[in-house]
């Protein structure tokens, strides 16, 4: 099958227009994509025929060079400005299994994730909040249940519940209720061949900065032993290379936000109890996926692309009069990292 470059560039467009939105403030929620149990059975599954593969653990690291902020784009070079040297990432993930029968499956998930930014230079522009960031890690703990429920060979629907704690508390774990966030989305699949698969559903998040409830769309589809598409609209589009059955490429565009609660400290009054502070950033990221098959269940994955900052968000939960937002210049990222994908056979 020859894939349609109209298609295409509608789904480019329609991207595009969902992430104007996304600078407006309206999220897609706080980095909780669609993730549900993605493994085939004899009922229908999320998935289609040559997919990307489901991570039951992941383990991986992600750096993101060096980049400017400040209050506008055009004091990027000022004295107000200030410089991020790097930004460091560490990501663990485990899903395991509790109901694994043919026409239902029941998963249980847990990530933890520590984010670091490391400055070079501080400018004058909101100083102690940036001091206060500096090399200070923000942890992210995650806790969430998959549900998928296959009606037939054709309908299946997916439920997933989350929890989430995030902050640059000191201890890795922290179940303080300012740092919470909650979130829950509800899809249904239709398939009505292993090659073609779309849906529809809705997310539900309540966050730090506001409430949300906001549909979503699912297309999958392979077109022949190699190309295929991958997309959760209108905020992952990815198209797929298969150069093997165990080695593939991902490449395309994605939507990525991340939100914490931290502590700003005064510098000429370090002994007065810190201000909390909400702080997120977004970006709009360009990015090549390649995953290849070691040995048994083990399979490396790495990842490089270029991501354009929309605004950062900083918000004083004590006085909205000192909320700001910075801009920030683009930058080069890039992860490695292994899973482990169980075989098909050990699903029913």
């Amino acid at each position: 099958m020859k894939i349609c470059p109209l298609k295409c560039c509608f789904l480019g467009w329609l991207f595009c227009m969902a992430s104007s939105l996304c600078a407006q403030n309206l999220m897609f929620g706080e980095e909780d994509e669609v993730e549900l149990p993605k493994d085939r059975t004899d009922f229908c599954s999320p998935g289609v025929i040559n997919k990307s593969r489901g991570r039951g653990i992941l383990l991986e690291r992600r750096s993101v060079g060096a980049q400017h902020l400040a209050p506008n784009i055009g004091d990027i070079d000022g004295a107000n400005a200030s410089d991020i040297a790097r930004v460091e990432r560490i990501k663990g993930k485990i899903k395991i299994p509790l109901v694994n029968a043919a026409d239902l499956k029941v998963l249980m998930g847990y990530e933890y994730a520590r984010e670091t930014f490391r400055f070079n230079r501080i400018g004058y522009y909101n100083e102690e909040v940036f001091r206060s960031l500096h090399d200070n890690p923000l942890h992210t703990n995650k806790y969430s249940i998959y549900i998928t429920k296959s009606f037939n060979d054709k309908y299946y629907a997916g439920l997933r519940v989350r929890t989430s704690y995030r902050g640059d508390h000191e201890e890795m774990i922290n179940f303080d209720g300012r740092y919470a966030t909650y979130s829950a989305l509800a899809a249904f699949g239709i398939k009505p061949r292993e090659d073609l698969e779309y849906g529809f559903g809705l997310t539900y998040s309540r966050g730090f900065f506001n409430t949300n409830l906001l549909p979503f769309g699912i297309y999958n589809q392979t077109f022949n032993k190699k190309w295929g598409i991958e997309t959760v609209l209108p905020v992952r589009i990815m198209m797929r290379y298969n150069f093997t059955p165990k080695e593939l490429l991902l490449f395309g565009v994605e939507f990525q936000s991340k939100s914490y609660s931290i502590d700003v400290y005064r510098q000429s009054k370090r002994n007065l109890p810190p201000t909390p502070y909400y702080f997120r950033h977004a970006e709009i990221a360009w990015k090549a996926t390649y995953d290849k098959h070691l040995f048994s269940w083990i399979w490396f994955t790495a990842e490089a692309g270029y991501q354009i900052p929309l605004n950062s968000r900083f918000d004083n939960t004590q006085d909205a009069t000192l909320n700001f937002r910075t801009r920030a210049t683009p930058q080069p990222f890039f992860n490695i990292g292994v899973f482990v994908s169980p075989s098909r056979d050990c699903v029913k």
